[in-house]
């Protein structure tokens, strides 16, 4: 009886039609997930493909690093040599500046007065050679004329017992450049090389009178003329007299 009674309700059902809304649904439903499907496996097949490209080239990483790093290591140490005008001098300038940023205020002042007397001497260095000397000589001036203008404003943060020798040893080389060019590799107006000079005449001019009574009469009156110069706001020329005095000085 009761099978009778359910094969006559399924027969009632056959007629019976599915609302229009649900349809819609139960079509979305399928499509999205189809899609979701569809796309997870397209994206996990172009991450696999990625990961296949860049396997082999994982193994070889190691010896790919340790293989730049020596020839960038080679290239640093052979940059060291180089004077502006050289291919690889932009290295040598690149380590200076990478080295300087991470020091101490006072260390940093040091360095970059440093780095104006190695400008010098690549230029020193570069009047003794022969190649491409006058490629070389105009831009190892322009480096000189480049550190001059950043070391004169570190002069006053320099410490008191290195601020004369360095000061010293870069008037003493400038001189000697000019000597050897037979130019002016400086601006002698400039405000940075007025710094150095009036830095060294007056350090030099308060040593000298503070042992005034051990110098002789022509040493007093170079002395004398130092002093004029250093008035008038001549001081390579205060400098010059100075370094006349020098060799006699300690008696």
């Amino acid at each position: 009886m009761e099978e009778i009674q359910l094969i006559k309700k399924l027969e009632s059902l056959k007629g019976t039609k599915p609302n229009n809304e649900w349809v819609s649904l139960v079509k979305r439903d399928i499509i999205t997930k189809q899609f979701e499907r569809e796309s997870s496996v397209a994206f996990n097949n172009i991450i696999n493909a990625i990961g296949s490209v860049f396997e082999t080239p994982r193994v070889f990483a190691p010896v790919l690093a340790s293989m730049l790093v020596g020839v960038f290591g080679f290239a640093l140490i052979t940059a060291q040599n180089t004077v502006p005008g050289d291919g690889l001098y932009s290295l040598k300038q690149a380590y200076e500046e990478a080295r300087i940023s991470v020091m101490s205020p006072e260390d940093k002042a040091i360095a970059q007065v440093e780095q104006f007397d190695k400008r010098l001497s690549e230029l020193d260095k570069i009047t003794e050679e022969s190649e491409n000397q006058g490629k070389k000589l105009a831009a190892g001036i322009v480096e000189v004329q480049k550190a001059l203008v950043v070391a004169s404003k570190q002069l006053s943060k320099l410490p008191e017992d290195q601020k004369t020798e360095l000061v010293n040893n870069i008037v003493s080389k400038i001189n000697k450049i000019e000597k050897t060019t037979n130019a002016a590799i400086v601006d002698n107006e400039s405000e940075g090389y007025q710094e150095f000079y009036k830095f060294l005449a007056e350090s030099e001019i308060k040593e000298l009178e503070a042992n005034a009574k051990n110098l002789t009469v022509k040493q007093l009156n170079l002395l004398s003329q130092a002093k004029e110069s250093f008035d008038i706001s001549d001081y390579a020329r205060a400098v010059e007299f100075l370094y006349q005095i020098q060799p006699e000085t300690t008696k």
